[in-house]
């Protein structure tokens, strides 16, 4: 069942929002927005970094690179770097409160304001008739709102909630030039109806399909709103649009909270939706408060479900290996949606441990709320032996119910049309006492054509380089039409199967194609029953980090684990390519030097057979 959450609850919020001078952060929390102490000296020693480090130089040239040649890389890091200088400084000068950051710390502030765009180049809006390598909204008429200006907008508002009163012992126009900046790139786009219509298709205003772009900005322009709106208008405005839009997010989310980009995204697709109930809690007193419906409590437990290892999770579509989720985000969340999963989870990943003492520029508002959290006693996890969110077709099964003990298996079905999407439709992870068997690669860095039409000609992108089956020399394609069927799923012993003939081109020879999957005690086995039209070949690609250290006839041995498959295939291994500068980075990210591929391929033509794949 599709909800909209707010229009569902029907929230009238005439006499709820709270006016700008009497809004207070955290209203549920007895001391509000009070930092523990024990960041104190961390944040300040942070901030005291930057003083002696120039102020990236954001250049037009590499701002143009993107356009170039496909480019992110060079204009972000220094883009970030301004802004994580910025937020240190601030929250150093106010835990201190000395102003030895103030002077640098305006000096930052200054040049983000002036800078001609919030917006990344890889987001910059074309221009009919015009080259737009570089940005066109330089003008009073800025009309659009990307990830990136939404978050520098929230960021820029934090530290004006900080700050104030010591910019204002400097000069008001600091302040006045922040409140003004903050109007005109956030506030009057976001209630520009025509702006909307043309550039916010991250709304879902025209009934189009939305991701993780929309509860990403709009918490954030949520954000820059409390903080910053005096006009109580503006206030009920901006609320009344949020929740629109954010219910055009959760319509297209299933109900059993998986979230469809990915656990490399859930902490600004699901995370976002928390960072803007917390705002929303805020604004109007505690009187929207979507923590206790049950969607939010599922939505946040994906996140704990989707973690493999102490350091690893399902990382299908574009998650890096070691996406975790961020332990005190799950804590807090866990807290307010009474999940003792969640919090058992935060409370074991932190260890006794405080968060990490910063303020994030991709979520703010939150970030500071993480910082008034005491220490939380370390308590043991137990994840849960199975699982499966049936939406995306991902389903979950460990031997033991210990991260680090035994098999742990992992299948997806689901399609080839989902955000952030790989041609993966049936690939499987196998992990053995914590350690990576055959893994998803995941995504690298991203360039001009991760998102253009060319995205599956990049190898982490394709079916044969995730745990795949290729027929007649015929990987998977992208779209909608590509999927996974008719799932059976077993909730006493987590075996999981689907039907997989749609998933492939009609040039792949498929009458018919099946796989299955189940730990049975010590082992795991995997079936795929393949029907082809006439005849046909079968290859299965694995994805590894590691060369297998024995090998026998129709077996061999990779992290002290034997792997038995079908007397007719045939084994090859090769190195894959870093060269790309999509894929260059991956290996890092598993720790290693290069991944490989197994391929186990037909010797000789086959009509119909079922094939075994067992690891034990």
């Amino acid at each position: 069942m599709k909800r909209r959450l707010f229009a569902e609850k029907q929230y009238k919020i005439a006499g709820h929002v709270v006016p700008f001078e009497d809004f207070r952060l955290f209203v549920d929390l007895p001391d509000g927005e009070k930092i523990n102490p024990e960041h104190t000296q961390p944040a300040i020693a942070r901030g005291a970094k930057w003083l002696t480090v120039d102020i990236p130089l954001l250049n037009a040239s590499e701002y143009m690179m993107f356009a170039e040649n496909g480019n992110r890389s060079v204009y972000e890091k220094k883009f970030f770097d301004r802004r994580s200088m910025m937020l240190d400084l601030a929250l150093a000068e106010k835990l201190e409160g000395e102003g030895r950051f103030t002077k640098k710390l305006i000096d930052v502030v200054w040049h983000i304001l002036e800078e001609t765009t919030w917006v990344l180049p890889a987001h910059n809006q074309p221009m009919a008739g015009v080259n737009t390598c570089l940005p066109y909204a330089f003008k009073e008429e800025v009309d659009y709102i990307d990830l990136f200006a939404a978050t520098t907008g929230s960021s820029l508002a934090m530290v004006y909630h900080l700050c104030r009163e010591v910019f204002d012992s400097v000069t008001v126009l600091i302040n006045q030039r922040i409140l003004y900046e903050l109007e005109r790139r956030i506030i009057k786009p976001y209630l520009d109806d025509c702006a909307m219509w043309e550039h916010g298709l991250w709304s879902g205003i025209r009934g189009n399909v939305v991701n993780n772009w929309t509860p990403w900005i709009v918490s954030n322009v949520l954000s820059v709103c409390a903080l910053t709106c005096s006009n109580l208008a503006t206030r009920y405005i901006i609320i009344e649009k949020s929740m629109q839009y954010l219910d055009n997010y959760l319509v297209q989310c299933s109900e059993d909270g998986a979230c469809e980009e990915g656990p490399g995204y859930w902490n600004v697709s699901g995370g976002a939706l928390f960072n803007a109930g917390l705002v929303l809690y805020d604004m109007t007193n505690g009187y929207i408060n979507i923590f206790k419906d049950p969607y939010m409590r599922k939505a946040g437990e994906f996140a704990v479900r989707a973690v493999i290892s102490e350091n690893r999770v399902i990382n299908f579509a574009d998650a890096s290996a070691g996406a975790m989720p961020q332990p005190i985000v799950v804590y807090q969340w866990g807290q307010l949606c009474g999940s003792s999963e969640m919090q058992s989870y935060g409370a074991w990943k932190l260890g006794g441990k405080l968060t990490e003492s910063r303020l994030d520029d991709y979520l703010c508002y939150r970030s500071l709320r993480f910082l008034t959290q005491e220490r939380i006693p370390s308590t043991k996890y137990v994840p849960v032996k199975y699982f499966i969110f049936e939406k995306l077709g991902i389903a979950g099964s460990r031997q033991f119910t210990d991260l680090n003990k035994g098999l742990y298996l992992s299948l997806k079905g689901g399609s080839n049309a989902e955000g952030h999407n790989h041609n993966d439709v049936g690939s499987f992870i196998v992990f053995a006492d914590g350690q990576p068997l055959f893994v998803d690669a995941g995504c690298g860095e991203y360039t001009k054509r991760t998102f253009s039409k060319e995205r599956y000609t990049i190898w982490s992108m394709r079916s044969d380089y995730h745990n795949c089956a290729t027929f007649n020399g015929v990987a998977q394609h992208d779209g909608l039409s590509y999927k996974a069927r008719d799932y059976k799923y077993d909730e006493k012993t987590g075996a999981f199967s689907f039907e997989l003939t749609d998933a492939y081109p009609e040039a792949a020879g498929l009458k018919c194609y099946k796989r299955g999957a189940v730990i049975n005690g010590s082992r795991i086995e995997i079936s795929d029953l393949v029907e082809f039209v006439g005849e046909g070949t079968v290859m299965f690609s694995l994805i590894t980090l590691y060369p297998p250290e024995k090998l026998f006839d129709h077996s061999f041995v990779l992290c002290g684990k034997t792997i038995c498959y079908d007397p007719i295939l045939e084994y090859n291994i090769e190195a894959l390519d870093k060269a790309w500068p999509e894929t260059h980075n991956i290996p890092a990210r598993w720790g290693v030097d290069t991944l490989y591929r197994i391929t186990l391929t037909t010797k000789v033509p086959v009509n119909d057979r079922l094939f075994m794949f067992t690891v034990e």
